[in-house]
């Protein structure tokens, strides 16, 4: 088969991968619910080993955008219009996520660092049972906002994190929730919390500086990707590639 897909310099190959599939539901070649081409199609397609589709494929599944069944193949979960770099309501929701996340670098370091001088025993194992996986992202940063004894830091973070929630209007997987990045959370997390523990204040406010700006940047690379301008990926030859189910080619 022709290879249609050429190495671009400045992405690692499954980036690249997961770029051309992206691409390709967007403009709707691959609909909510088809079965994308086989790993050995996507390989031929691309002129990549079977490692890389098999890195592309993980990292989409594990953002949402396909589901991988044992012996089946690779199904699309997402409506073309959920990757529409121009709808509305997907702009106004990342305009809102960055001015959050910019608030909460700006403070939080700053409550963290005075919990690690003020925080009694009892606080700090509240904060401790937030570092389970049983517990969402937000409850550990509630709970040490919390810990400021201001009703006012605590209404604010509320409303910040409303601001940052998940819109009904995707259902992608944002970076919080994923696999591989939530390990990096729960570790910075982790971080922080035993810096408030030890008393140490400095480093209490470092780790907390440094976790709030990976998640700006995580979150920036995810809608960067997903809801950026879309790089064109043209069809193979005669449309769409056949694939186990039978698809006519268009």
């Amino acid at each position: 088969m022709e290879k249609q897909y050429r190495v671009t310099a400045g992405m690692k190959l499954y980036e690249q991968v997961m770029e051309k599939i992206k691409g390709m539901i967007a403009q709707g070649i691959y609909s909510q619910g088809e079965l994308l081409p086989s790993e050995k199609e996507l390989m031929e397609l691309m002129g990549v080993s079977r490692i890389t589709v098999r890195e592309a494929l993980r990292q989409l599944s594990e953002a949402g955008l396909i589901e991988t069944r044992k012996g089946k193949g690779s199904f699309v979960l997402v409506d073309r219009n959920q990757l529409d770099p121009q709808a509305t309501a997907m702009r106004e929701y990342w305009e809102r996520f960055l001015l959050s996340t910019d608030a909460r670098i700006l403070l939080e370091p700053a409550i963290a660092q005075k919990a690690a001088l003020t925080a009694t025993p009892q606080e700090v194992a509240r904060l401790e049972a937030c570092l389970s996986d049983e517990f969402p992202e937000g409850s550990f940063h509630q709970t040490l906002v919390a810990m400021a004894h201001n009703p006012i830091l605590d209404e604010w973070l509320t409303q910040l994190l409303e601001m940052e929630a998940d819109p009904a209007i995707t259902s992608l997987i944002p970076p919080a929730r994923q696999k591989s990045s939530s390990v990096i959370f729960i570790d910075h997390h982790r971080k922080i919390f035993e810096a408030i523990r030890d008393g140490k204040s400095d480093y209490a406010y470092f780790y907390m500086k440094e976790h709030m700006e990976f998640v700006r940047s995580s979150y920036q690379e995810h809608f960067h990707f997903y809801y950026g301008s879309q790089e064109e990926a043209s069809p193979p030859p005669g449309g769409r590639i056949n694939n186990k189910q039978g698809d006519e080619t268009l």
